[in-house]
């Protein structure tokens, strides 16, 4: 938090940044990608979402392997972070992945619909 803080901001860092302690990446669930093109390792935000294409590829067999994308683009409000193509989650659980990733919602958007199903 403190190396973003200083490099992006205060208000940029909250929300691309969760507050120690209480990342997802603590739940040993979720992890971050990063690539490497021609040769090179790209690991800055910045420099990450310029590869749409790239990440598209990946996006697309997630769910095979159990794993959603956390945080999708115009999502924000329901998640409260950013768009990170780089931030994934594992559920162990393939046909939900693929059920959330074929729709587009996020993680709470699909827990919202289980609990209104389950009552």
């Amino acid at each position: 938090m403190n190396d973003f803080t200083e490099k992006y901001g205060e208000e940029y860092a909250k929300s691309i940044v969760a507050k120690p302690g209480v990342s997802e990446h603590h739940t040993g669930l979720a992890l971050d990608l990063y690539l490497i093109v021609d040769g090179k390792d790209i690991t800055q935000n910045e420099d990450l979402v310029q590869h749409s294409e790239i990440w598209a590829k990946i996006h697309a067999h997630l769910a095979d392997y159990g794993f959603i994308l956390r945080y999708l683009e115009g999502k924000e409000s329901i998640t409260g972070y950013s768009y990170e193509p780089w931030h994934i989650r594992y559920l162990d659980d393939a046909k939900i992945a693929r059920e959330i990733m074929q729709k587009g919602i996020t993680f709470e958007e699909y827990l919202g619909a289980v609990d209104s199903v389950s009552q």
